[in-house]
């Protein structure tokens, strides 16, 4: 009885750091670059097969106090207006291993120690 006790604790233990790595995230900062090319494209997986149409987002983001992180995440849609445009002030939900999400939010809602980096 107590080894499947034993067992149970650490499955749930294993479980809720695999959670807490994987969907709780932290808030990082970004700027779309002048020079990103925004356009649609469309996203393969692995194998070369045809998913979605988007536009993968690779930069480089900061938290509040300016640390940095490399980061990704994928805009869906065929619209080049509705992707971040360049210049765009992003704020991104980051776990240590995925982007659980984000949005473009205004210049004045951006920590000084990350828009300091950004400049």
């Amino acid at each position: 009885m107590i080894p499947v006790a034993v067992l149970l604790v650490a499955v749930a233990l294993w479980g809720r750091q695999y959670y807490t790595d994987r969907y709780v995230g932290a808030d990082y900062y970004a700027m779309v670059p002048l020079d990103y090319d925004v356009t649609p494209e469309t996203i393969c997986d692995d194998g070369g097969n045809e998913v979605d149409t988007g536009k993968i987002f690779e930069l480089t983001a900061y938290n509040a106090q300016g640390e940095a992180r490399e980061v990704w995440f994928m805009a869906r849609g065929d619209d080049a207006d509705k992707m971040p445009q360049p210049s765009a002030f992003l704020l991104i939900s980051a776990s240590k291993q995925i982007v659980v999400g984000w949005s473009v939010v205004e210049e004045g809602e951006v920590p000084g120690g990350a828009l300091e980096r950004m400049r």
